[in-house]
């Protein structure tokens, strides 16, 4: 076959349209249309040795009729075409070029990038566009222009380089009869009949049964295959041609006919999936039921109703979504024909939507919102994440879910509501198994009985497809830990009892899933020069804009946070300061023969080694609680209220870096210095992208990734376990709890135990593994009481997590247990502890990272506006966190209040009682609580519990001095492991204090707040709520169905309000 290739060609200055065209090629890499049989994609001054050559010579007659272009360029200067395409744009300029219709066998598309700030915006563009339409180039799709100016940038860039490859495909196939762009208003013309194959019946596009065929029409401009209508009514035609009018069909013909439309019918839209996501879950399913839709496409693209897929975070909605979801002029309306649209997302916190859905919810939620209807030609199917555990199971989901409805949105199935606590897997499954073929369906507009569909078996096949990845012979790294040392094959024989490992059957099998991500991996030889906005993807320049910020100030984020430093660290337990002297001696950047890596490492196995769990006093040693304090920005940028949270960007550990660069650089040759670029952004160190880009530590979760390793086991035992592990099979499911959850292995403890699988590629850890989620801590500080202090700072509370797993026994007798911990807190107790000593010289002495942190507001979670609203605060352990903040603020809220009075004593004072929002240091929201005249202090009753009143009473000396103040009333405490007659857990002092909590919450109507663990503690003081509630009603006389709804009253009205994890 000739060399046919699509020509994709790019001027620019900044990176931008470089950027664009590259991520095109990249994008039909492996996929490219007929007749292109490859993209090539190349700065225009290339033109000369690489094009024309080509373009000079007609295309192979049997092959196509027109070379494809597409032409990505800025402009600079006053209207100058970039460096890179200067000798390019002068020859298209040229007479002889002109006159010679150089361009005579080239369809073309131009996008032109330019800011309207600017007096020749997209000129370069525009005169590429004209120069090759005057050399003989057949436009094939409007000139782009996107304006960096306007912020509109990606707005019209996705939505033109979205079409413009299939669009050319028909323009250059032998077969195409494309209408020129110029000549498309000539719709009235009747389309010379196309040549059919022997055998074929007549395809009059333009004509339907003696109405005008209007998806046939649309399909032609829009470069699509018009569908194969039913018999042709040739008396139609031959009417139409004399002239005669056409007589109208019978109604049992147009029931007939519509359903031959329908049999044939294609959405003019993509496919939509939308995620909001946390912990990447809800992005991992999402770009699964992608990647199986694109699967069917690339299979049979004919009995797919959807022409295409997109896939991208709920924030993106506006760019990617909103302008086709609101444009009906497509849609077969005469059908009831819609777009579809698929969302899959998981909920945070109280019930909040994840930060990249943020935006959508409450774009969804707003009155204004309501008046367009934006959704009224959209069907949509919602599949909620939750953990039922959490009070606000799903609420996300079951929020997006209601509003589209209320928006005019059609729901083709009720909201799935997918449960972590007990196997999301339980409703995933069947809902990525029907949701294609229902929302197929139901976009057509017709029952589903008028129409013919696949059976459910090409969905049940599709989960059978095992597809092969690269195998590498290997060697045995090391194990994972003395406790571990036994291998993954001998583990999963001996818990079975069995000496052959069962082979599963590949229908209990989860789908491969989709690539998370792509690389490009370059020689150490290589010169990387690729100039972008600190290496962010054009989907991110949003957040670099000016509408991202607030009042001037850089808005920080997950992927662009706040570099803080550690200030300050203590121990909120009694714990031994021995351990952290060790770990920071570690640290101490006087030795010079440790990396920086090593250090951390070493000061961790200090820690590590100091504090055992396997002895007496193993319930203290494994039970530290530090708080943090840590610098904000200079400029006021980062700034937050009581009752908020911060997240920390967390990087994998040290070691098990260390331990993929070795088998990295061990079984491929690649350095850990090497340049690779992810997903075409800013090329990064091998190292920082192991580091940072993919979770190789956390408690391992995701089935399909077990799969996924197992195609690199060159062992087949291994592979054989790996494939059980995965399975949906009694047996797998078992072996999964025990050996995997219970024993909560991370990926980079699989590749110790199942050492044949050492030989996975750089691209299949960057394309299969997630990215690791950000840790959230609760705000311990008010930022009344860190002005004070001086610089602008925060404290934070967290438990170093450090435990021993659950033994886990085999058949032979041996018990198998391992030490484990968090990855975040284990790390910052070993970069904190010089500070946890009290060292001198801190930063000059040891070795310690920036933290990277970014604001979580929360939207409910907050103090009462007035300041006399009574509080109830409910917070074991760290749970209490939040509520210190609380107190400090009310504390320096009233400190305030005493300077004026000693004003009003003075005689310098008049007026009354009042502050205005600006004479506080507080934001507006703080303020407005103290603007009544002569408030007090409402009353404030504080539950903690802890263990131990002598090792984990936190903030013992701070509560008892907010009690001697005045500032809390009522503190009640409980120690459940003092006694050893009886376990005192907070629940059990609030049915102590029932009359006193009773008269707060019915008669005085205190806010009540819970803080903490959502596993038992939570539901066990909701419960001791409502009996409070229930005893107080009914004595008044009401039934206990009352109190319940009273109870649930004060739940939706934020009387009642919850900050849980589980």
């Amino acid at each position: 076959m000739s060399e046919l290739p699509l020509f994709v060609l790019y001027g620019s200055a900044t990176g931008n349209a470089e950027s664009i065209a590259k991520g095109l090629a990249a994008k039909y890499k492996d996929n490219v249309p007929s007749p292109f049989n490859k993209v090539v994609c190349y700065e225009a001054n290339e033109f000369k040795k690489k094009c024309l050559p080509i373009w000079e010579k007609e295309p192979p007659a049997d092959v196509a009729r027109k070379y494809g272009v597409v032409f990505v360029t800025s402009t600079t200067g006053n209207g100058d075409s970039p460096e890179n395409s200067g000798r390019f744009l002068r020859y298209l300029k040229r007479k002889t070029t002109i006159e010679s219709l150089a361009m005579k066998h080239v369809a073309f598309g131009v996008l032109g990038l330019g800011d309207t700030n600017y007096d020749m915006f997209c000129e370069s563009g525009k005169v590429a566009d004209r120069k090759f339409d005057e050399a003989g180039g057949e436009r094939v799709k409007p000139l782009g222009m996107a304006d960096e100016g306007t912020g509109n940038l990606e707005d019209v860039v996705e939505a033109w380089v979205e079409d413009i490859v299939p669009i050319l495909a028909k323009a250059c196939c032998v077969q195409s009869n494309v209408v020129k762009v110029e000549e498309e208003k000539k719709t009235d013309e009747i389309s010379a009949p196309i040549q059919n194959q022997p055998g074929s019946r007549p395809n009059v596009p333009t004509m339907m049964a003696g109405r005008p065929n209007v998806q046939a029409i649309l399909n032609q401009r829009m470069g699509r295959p018009a569908p194969a209508a039913g018999r042709p009514n040739v008396q139609a035609i031959l009417n139409q041609r004399m002239g005669k009018s056409v007589p109208a069909p019978s109604s049992s013909v147009e029931a007939e006919e519509k359903k031959e439309d329908v049999a044939d019918l294609k959405s003019p839209s993509p496919l939509f999936i939308l995620y909001g996501s946390a912990t990447g879950n809800a992005e991992q399913i999402a770009k699964d039921l992608a990647s199986k839709y694109e699967k069917k496409i690339s299979e049979n693209s004919d009995e797919c109703y959807f022409p295409s897929v997109v896939c991208c975070e709920l924030d993106q909605y506006k760019k990617k979504c909103l302008s086709t979801w609101e444009d009906d002029t497509k849609l077969r309306n005469d059908l009831g024909q819609k777009h579809g649209l698929i969302v899959v997302t998981s909920t945070t916190g109280n019930g909040d939507a994840p930060e990249n859905a943020s935006r959508f919810v409450r774009f969804i939620k707003r009155k204004s919102t309501a008046d367009s209807m934006p959704f009224k030609n959209v069907v949509y199917a919602v599949l909620g994440l939750g953990d039922t555990n959490y009070d606000q199971f799903c609420e996300t989901g079951k929020v997006i879910d209601k509003k589209l409805k209320d928006l005019g949105g059609t729901r083709c199935m009720d909201v799935s509501c997918a449960d972590e606590g007990t196997g999301l897997e339980q409703v995933v499954d069947p809902f990525v198994a029907s949701s294609f073929d229902v929302i197929s369906k139901k976009c057509m507009g017709v029952d589903s009985k008028d129409i013919i569909t696949k059976s459910k078996n090409s969905v049940v096949e599709e989960e059978k497809s095992d597809e092969s990845l690269p195998t590498h012979v290997l060697e045995s790294v090391g194990s994972i830990d003395d406790t571990m040392s036994m291998s993954a094959v001998s583990i999963v024989k001996n818990i079975l009892g069995q000496q052959v490992i069962p082979e599963v059957d590949t229908s209990l099998l989860p789908s491969l899933g989709t690539s998370l991500s792509s690389c490009k991996l370059y020689d150490e030889s290589d010169i990387v020069d690729r100039k972008s906005s600190r290496g962010l993807s054009l989907s991110e320049l949003e957040r670099l804009t000016v509408s991202s910020c607030s009042s001037g100030a850089f808005q920080y984020t997950h992927k662009d946070p706040f570099e803080s430093t550690i200030l300050g660290a203590r121990y909120l337990t009694a714990t031994d300061l021995n351990g952290a002297s060790q770990a920071s001696s570690a640290l101490d950047i006087a030795n010079d023969k440790d990396s920086r890596e090593d250090k951390i490492i070493k000061a961790k196995q200090n820690l590590t080694q100091y504090f055992p769990l396997d002895k007496d006093d193993s319930e203290m040693n494994g039970k530290r609680v530090i708080e943090l304090r840590l610098s904000l920005p200079d400029d006021f940028s980062l700034d937050y209220q009581p009752g908020d949270a911060i997240g920390f960007v967390v990087s994998n550990s040290a070691e098990n870096v260390k331990f993929i660069l070795d088998i990295l650089r061990k079984h491929h040759g690649i350095s850990s210095e090497q340049k690779v670029s992810l997903d075409e952004k800013k090329p990064i160190t091998v190292a920082t992208a192991i580091a940072d880009h993919i979770d190789i530590s956390s408690p391992l979760k995701n089935k399909r990734l077990l799969l996924a390793l197992a195609q690199f086991a060159t062992n087949s035992e291994e592979a054989a376990a790996l494939k059980l592990l995965a399975s949906k099979d009694a047996t797998g499911k078992d072996l999964f709890q025990k050996y995997i959850e219970d024993q909560r292995m991370s990926f980079t403890d699989f590749l110790k135990q199942f050492p044949s699988c050492q030989g996975i590629t750089l691209e299949g850890l960057l394309s299969m593994l997630p990215g690791i989620a950000p840790r959230y801590y609760s705000i311990s500080s008010s930022p009344l009481e860190c002005k004070d202090i001086g610089s602008p700072s925060l404290t934070v509370a967290f438990s170093v997590v450090d435990y021993m797993t659950p033994p886990l026994a085999l058949k032979n007798g041996t018990r198998i247990q391992r030490r484990t911990g968090g990855l975040a807190t284990r790390y910052l107790e070993a970069i904190s502890s010089p500070h946890l000593i009290g060292a001198n010289e801190i930063e000059h002495t040891f070795a310690i990272d920036r933290i990277k942190i970014f604001p979580k507001p929360t939207d409910d979670f907050r103090l009462p506006l007035n300041i006399s609203t009574p509080m109830i605060l409910i917070g074991p352990g760290t749970g209490v966190a939040p509520f210190m903040g609380f107190l400090k603020e009310r504390e320096k809220q009233l400190s305030h209040g005493m300077d004026v009075a000693r004003e009003v004593s003075a005689g310098t004072w008049r007026g009354g009682f009042d502050f205005e929002d600006e004479e506080l240091s507080v934001s507006k929201k703080d303020a407005k609580g103290l603007t009544s005249n002569a408030q007090e202090l409402g009353e404030i009753a504080l539950y903690y519990g802890c263990r131990h009143e002598k090792h984990d009473w936190l903030y013992k000396e701070e509560m008892k001095k907010l009690k001697d103040d005045g500032i809390v009333k009522h503190l009640r405490l409980a120690f459940s492991r003092d006694s050893d007659k009886t376990k005192t857990y907070v629940q059990n002092k609030m049915s102590e204090d029932s009359d006193l909590l009773g008269e707060m919450i019915m008669t005085k109507n205190a806010t009540t707040y819970i803080c903490g663990d959502g596993n038992a503690m939570a539901k066990d003081v909701q419960s001791a709520l409502l009996h409070i509630i229930t005893k107080r009603v009914v004595r008044d006389g009401k039934s206990e169905e009352e109190a319940r709804q009273i109870f649930e009253e004060k739940k939706a009205s934020n009387k009642i309000l919850l900050d849980i994890w589980s």
